[in-house]
């Protein structure tokens, strides 16, 4: 069932993020969203890991893959979402940047 969930987080990230991602900077502002969220899994990963070795969650009845105990999944789950928070955060803040470049500088200055 979980792996049902990711697959549908999975198809509606990915497209949202490159529709969200500016046409002339799709390519950049994608490929750094990647990285970030690369980076946040490898970072998170010790936190699944110790929670459930300590007890403080399990998946009882997952059956899927796992790297050292922590599901597959969870990572997938970390990664989807870090990538779509990235790519949200860097359209809202390089569109900020961009009205800022344009406004109108006050006379006299």
């Amino acid at each position: 069932m979980y792996t049902w969930y990711i697959l549908a987080l999975a198809t509606f990230t990915l497209p949202i993020s490159h529709w969200l991602a500016r046409r002339n900077e799709r390519k950049r502002t994608l490929l750094l969203a990647a990285r970030i969220a690369s980076l946040m899994t490898v970072l998170l990963y010790p936190w699944d890991y110790f929670a459930i070795r300590h007890g403080a969650w399990m998946h009882p009845d997952f059956t899927g893959w796992r790297i050292y105990g922590v599901p597959l999944n969870d990572l997938a789950f970390i990664w989807l979402f870090t990538y779509l928070a990235c790519v949200v955060l860097i359209r809202f803040d390089r569109g900020k940047s961009d009205r800022i470049a344009q406004s109108p500088t006050p006379a006299g200055k």
